[in-house]
């Protein structure tokens, strides 16, 4: 069932307080997860190897676009989400909620594919120089594999926002940021996996 009362109510009381009340935990989340490559970027840099430094550093471009084009799409159906919600249409709001979900688990399978199929080629196509190719393989083909743990989160953060709910979205954030720095120490730092424990680390 949905709630019956909107964390963030933006039509009652305060506007201005309403406004901060929403936009200050989503800016946070926003920054933290800009934060997840420069975490892997800086343990893989000081204790591993220089050629899987550079591969943890390409793979932040790619993550960008990823990340950027599934929050895009996970936005937009909260759109359609907070319109219903808005409208206290209970029965299409879950409905709503659930195509958006449902579109999540699509599209977590066909990236996992389509992405584990074209590294080899993706590699190809950015010049990845010969001595950080076999990096840059281990640690896509790990990315690519566990890739609907991204998907799934912004579209069920979205789901939440559209709610009125910005700050539980940033709570969960926050915790899976710190384990992120912690597992990258325990896989790259402690047990020498490289590159492919740093892409662990993010996928958990």
């Amino acid at each position: 069932m949905i709630q019956k009362k909107n964390p963030a109510n933006l039509t009652e009381g305060s506007i201005v307080r309403g406004l901060l009340g929403f936009a200050v935990p989503l800016f946070l989340g926003q920054l933290l997860q800009q934060l997840y490559n420069m975490a892997d970027a800086w343990v893989v840099g000081n204790f591993a190897e220089n050629e899987a430094f550079a591969a943890v550093s390409m793979a932040s471009h790619i993550s960008f676009l990823i990340i950027g084009f599934f929050n895009g799409i996970a936005i937009g159906g909260g759109v359609v989400i907070s319109r219903y919600f808005g409208a206290k249409n209970e029965k299409e709001t879950e409905r709503a909620i659930h195509t958006n979900f449902l579109f999540g688990i699509g599209a977590s399978v066909l990236s996992t594919i389509v992405g584990v199929l074209l590294v080899p080629r993706l590699l190809v196509w950015m010049h990845t120089p010969e001595s950080v190719m076999p990096h840059a393989l281990v640690y896509f083909r790990i990315y690519f594999g566990g890739v609907s743990t991204i998907i799934m989160y912004n579209i069920c953060m979205a789901i939440m926002r559209a709610l009125g709910d910005s700050l539980h979205p940033l709570y969960y954030l926050i915790v899976s940021s710190c384990m992120n720095v912690a597992l990258d120490l325990l896989f790259v730092a402690g047990f020498h996996w490289g590159v492919g424990g740093a892409a662990v680390a993010t996928v958990l």
